[in-house]
Parts: C-alpha cells; sequence; structure tokens
C-alpha cells in the first residue's frame, strides 16, 4: 500500500546516507596552529571508525608524533612542547556515537528476538524494545561537552524510561497482547517483529544520534524551542496513557475510551510521542548540515507513517479488533467517523466535551 511504500522509501534513504558516511575514508578541514615558532596552518584528517584526529603541520615543532587532536571536548590541545589552538572553519564530524548506538540497540534487539523464541513471552516486549533508546542515549551523556547533545541525550533517555516503564507494568497487568498472537506464533513473525523494531530504534533515534556525531553547539534559540517542543509532546503522551489507562480500570472492557486527550484525537499518545520526537530534530538540525539534516527528518516522516499504518489498519488489525469489540456502540461508531486519527482538530476539546 502506499503508506507501506512510502515508510519503505524513508528507510532506503536513510541507510543510504548513514552508509555513505560510515564509508567515507577521512575529512579535511583547516586549522590554526599556535606554537613558539609563531602561526601556521595545516590540516587535519578523521580516519574511518576512529574518534582521534593526527595533527599535521607545516611546523616542525607542531608535527611531534605525540600530538592528537580529539574530536569532541576543549577546544585547547597540549602537546610536547607546543599548545595548538583549533579553529575550524568548519563542522567536524565523528560517526563512533552513531555506531555504537546503533550497535546497542541492534544488541538488545537480539536479545529480545532469543527471549521470544525461548519463552514465547510477550511481557518483555516493549521493556526492551522501547527501553533500548534509554541504554543507547547513555554513551552520548558520558564525555559531552556540548549543551545541546546532553539536552537531547537525556531527553531520549528519559523519555525511553518512562515508556518503557509504563508499557512493561501494563503488560504485567494484562498478560497477553492479543494483536501480535499471530505475528509472534512462528519463528519467521519473531524476527519480522524484532527486525522493524531495530529498525524502528535507528531511524526514530537518528534525530539525537546524528546530532552527537557534530562538533557544532547548534543554535540556542532551536534547542530551547525543541526542548520545549519535547515536554510538551512527553506531557501529552503521558497524559494520554495515564487517561486511557484509568479509564479501562474504572469501565467495563465493553466501553471504550473517549475523554480527555481521547476526545480530540483517537491516538493522542502517538500524537505526542511525533511532537516529542520533532522537538529532539529541531534541537540537533542547525548543527547537521545538508545531508544529515535531511536524514533526521526520516525519525518523524517514519513514525508518521507507522503510527498512521497502525491507527488506519493498514498495518495491524487493531481497527479490526476495536470495530468487533465496539462495533455495536453507535457512540464508537460516530467516534470513529468525527475524530481524528493523530493530529487533534484545533478547538474541538471543549465541543466534545460540553
Amino acid at each position: 500500500d502506499m503508506m507501506g511504500s512510502f515508510a519503505r522509501i524513508i528507510t532506503i534513504f536513510t541507510l543510504l546516507t548513514i552508509l555513505n558516511d560510515c564509508q567515507a575514508s577521512s575529512k579535511t578541514t583547516s586549522f590554526v596552529v599556535s606554537s613558539k615558532s609563531g602561526i601556521n596552518h595545516g590540516k587535519m584528517e578523521m580516519p574511518r571508525r576512529r574518534q582521534i584526529l593526527t595533527i599535521e603541520s607545516d611546523d616542525s615543532i607542531a608535527t611531534t608524533p605525540f600530538l592528537h587532536l580529539i574530536t569532541r571536548g576543549g577546544s585547547t590541545i597540549k602537546g610536547e612542547g607546543t599548545a595548538l589552538r583549533l579553529v575550524p572553519p568548519g563542522t567536524v564530524f565523528n560517526n563512533l556515537p552513531l555506531i555504537q548506538s546503533t550497535q546497542i540497540l541492534l544488541g538488545m534487539n537480539i536479545l529480545g528476538f532469543a527471549i521470544s523464541v525461548v519463552t514465547g513471552s510477550h511481557l518483555h516486549l516493549d521493556l526492551i524494545g522501547t527501553g533500548a533508546f534509554a541504554v543507547a542515549a547513555l554513551p552520548s551523556l558520558t564525555g559531552n561537552h556540548l549543551m545541546r547533545t546532553n539536552i537531547s541525550g537525556i531527553a531520549v533517555a528519559v523519555w525511553g524510561t518512562k515508556l518503557a516503564s509504563f508499557l512493561f507494568f501494563r503488560a504485567l497487568k494484562v498478560k497477553h497482547d492479543t494483536r501480535l498472537d499471530d505475528t509472534l506464533s512462528t519463528i519467521g513473525g519473531t524476527t519480522v517483529f524484532w527486525a522493524i523494531s531495530f529498525l524502528w530504534g535507528v531511524i526514530c533515534s537518528l534525530p539525537h544520534t546524528l546530532g552527537t556525531t557534530s562538533s557544532d553547539p547548534g543554535n540556542k534559540y532551536t534547542t530551547i524551542v525543541g526542548t520545549v517542543m519535547f515536554i510538551a509532546g512527553l506531557i501529552i503522551e503521558t497524559a494520554a496513557d495515564y487517561q486511557k489507562w484509568a479509564f479501562k480500570s474504572s469501565n467495563t472492557p465493553a466501553q471504550f475510551c473517549n475523554v480527555g486527550l481521547w476526545s480530540v484525537s483517537q491516538h493522542p499518545n502517538w500524537f505526542g510521542n511525533l511532537v516529542l520526537w520533532s522537538g529532539i530534530v529541531v534541537m540537533n538540525v542547525p548543527a547537521l548540515g545538508w545531508a544529515r539534516g535531511c536524514a533526521s527528518l526520516a525519525s518523524p516522516l517514519f513514525m508518521w507513517s507507522l503510527f498512521y499504518g497502525q491507527a488506519s489498519g493498514a498495518i495491524t488489525p487493531a481497527v479490526e479488533l476495536a470495530k468487533a469489540k465496539y462495533g455495536s456502540d453507535p457512540t464508537f461508531l460516530k467516534y470513529v467517523k468525527n475524530i481524528p486519527l493523530l493530529v487533534p482538530r484545533l478547538f474541538s476539546w471543549g465541543k466534545n466535551n460540553s
């Protein structure tokens, strides 16, 4: 279908962009050397898959083999008898944080796959699948002196921990997710589920992981705006999850949730998710350049395709299951007809709750 094709196009574009970055053998930019013999100019090269840059200069004093430049951290580097001050005209990119994050996500999802095959349980799906975001964000919080990436890393870690904890708590109460019975009933289906979970983790986290590859501090105003968007999205997602959980706990299973945020959107928790990740895009995109900036947009676009596909019934049987459960209720049919799938209709809250 069209939504599935759109998601595949986004995935292919993103993976090609990452592959192109990781396969680049070196990146060269100019720098200024301050030494005892005066000001000199030289170059620096970033070897593939290395975080340490070796300084090369036309000053014999500055080219001592003991001189190395660390891409992340302070701008003053001390060598044997020489002090260097780096003044880069452009941004330095280092793919190591992106590679580390991808490796963590892969390892977590392989663990989840193994548990699924051995136990056949549904309980760990969101704990591991969503919790992987928080674990993958931790390396970016160590040894990083950029406020932009620190805020971004904390945001991802807080969101991943919060959502994984809630979904695991819900799974312990519900015990089973009937929407995944067919998918997880075979080895092939289980493999596809965890492969998609890994792909979702890689693409969804791109705004942050790509942001950690850049030495550019970014723009303080977009960092503030992005942080506000993240907080707003987190509040919306959390409130929506709580409202539905409270409604389901205090009402009969035959009733569907149409209160609070659920009165203006059929899936306000997913809308909140889109807002908070869009905020992380806004935080980091000024520091990414053209190619990486476009790649970071794959995150909200991919999630929009995924959420819309689920909400419309194109990906999962959620719509059919809901109709089978509530289809005899005229209020539900009216709700499905009038309430937007994801983005709330402006000024509709008061009318729907009046």
